[in-house]
């Protein structure tokens, strides 16, 4: 009886010392992050808006559903043009309108801020407040933005961790 007890002790100290263990899929990493967006931005230089609907579609390359590592695509006037878990928001306008400063909900905020950084920056990183998808958990996201061009038009490419 001891030797179980032992056993069941070291196991659990093991899955506390080490909480790779205990997790099923790898945790995405900023640089993951920034390897989605490069692939998914080189798919747009090429294709334009072509490349859209293979970055909305949650069974292909740029969505591992896993560890929740997904591509989004903005306009460079804050429509959301590619999503993978938001299709129904696909074409959607985030942009801020002077009547509502002050008032509009935190996805309008964010979206400008994302939007706002590539187009100034080129590239860069914003923090926010998001649900882990699956999950009623609230954390920071880690999100990181480039700004991509093709015929003329301006994505901004963006895919974030926890």
């Amino acid at each position: 009886m001891k030797s179980k007890i032992l056993i069941l002790t070291l196991l659990c100290a093991a899955l506390v010392a080490f909480p790779r263990l205990s997790t099923p899929a790898d945790r995405a990493t900023e640089e993951d992050a920034v390897q989605m967006v490069e692939m998914a931005g080189n798919m747009i230089e090429e294709m334009g808006d072509a490349a859209l609907a293979q970055i909305s579609d949650p069974s292909g390359r740029c969505f591992d559903c896993e560890r929740n590592l997904y591509v989004f695509v903005y306009s460079d006037d804050v429509v959301l043009l590619a999503h993978p878990l938001r299709q129904n928001m696909v074409g959607a306008s985030f942009s801020r309108h002077p009547e509502d400063y002050g008032r509009e909900p935190v996805s309008v905020t964010v979206s400008n801020m994302i939007v706002g950084k590539a187009a100034r920056d080129g590239s860069g990183w914003t923090d926010y407040p998001a649900e882990i998808p699956g999950t009623f958990e609230i954390s920071t996201k880690h999100t990181y933005e480039k700004l991509f061009r093709h015929a003329g038009k301006n994505y901004i490419v963006c895919c974030g961790v926890w």
